[in-house]
């Protein structure tokens, strides 16, 4: 890079070659992050999610008068061109396991005391969810961190492959012995 003397004797460097180095240094290197084909789809579900909260809670509901937790899921990820099953057990049975899920995939909760998926939630990010809750009687947002939904997930899984094709619902199911019942 040259340097230019200024009149004080400190080396100056010419600010418009500056600009112009800083702005290529972008250009060669490689992004360590891989980038999310289904980025748009996941905002897309997220915004829809979003835009649900403080709807009335409606059991079989699954329309912007009234949802109840897998007609939210429904309702939402229809909005995003994506069909998915409507109870939360035929939800936890189609959708695809995930270790580690990531905005806009579902969340799986045994919350009814009897260890059976009961529940599920849409995975907001930021260690929140988005689900539609019969204790308060809405869609809320809320934070996973809550001793209640630590103690109750299932597990997360997702309708959103990773791949290049077409979304389309994955209907491989979880291995046995974490199935509905497991």
């Amino acid at each position: 890079m040259p340097i230019i003397p200024s009149r004080a004797g400190r080396p100056f460097i010419a600010p418009w070659l500056l600009a112009g180095l800083l702005g290529l240094g972008g250009c060669a290197t490689p992004s360590s992050a891989p980038r999310d084909p289904r980025a748009t789809v996941r905002q897309h579900i997220l915004g829809t999610a979003e835009r649900m909260i403080g709807t009335p809670y409606v059991l079989g509901g699954e329309a912007p008068g009234g949802v109840d937790c897998s007609g939210l899921v429904r309702y939402v990820y229809r909005q995003a061109g994506i069909q998915v099953p409507r109870t939360t057990t035929e939800l936890f049975q189609a959708a695809q396991a995930q270790r580690q899920v990531l905005p806009g995939d579902l969340l799986f909760f045994r919350a009814d005391g009897g260890g059976r998926i009961s529940h599920v939630g849409i995975y907001a990010g930021g260690g929140q969810m988005i689900h539609a809750s019969s204790g308060s009687g809405q869609v809320r947002k809320v934070s996973l961190q809550q001793p209640y939904w630590r103690r109750r997930m299932a597990g997360g899984a997702t309708f959103l492959s990773t791949g290049a094709s077409p979304i389309t619902p994955i209907t491989q199911r979880w291995p046995a012995n974490s199935g509905p019942n497991g």
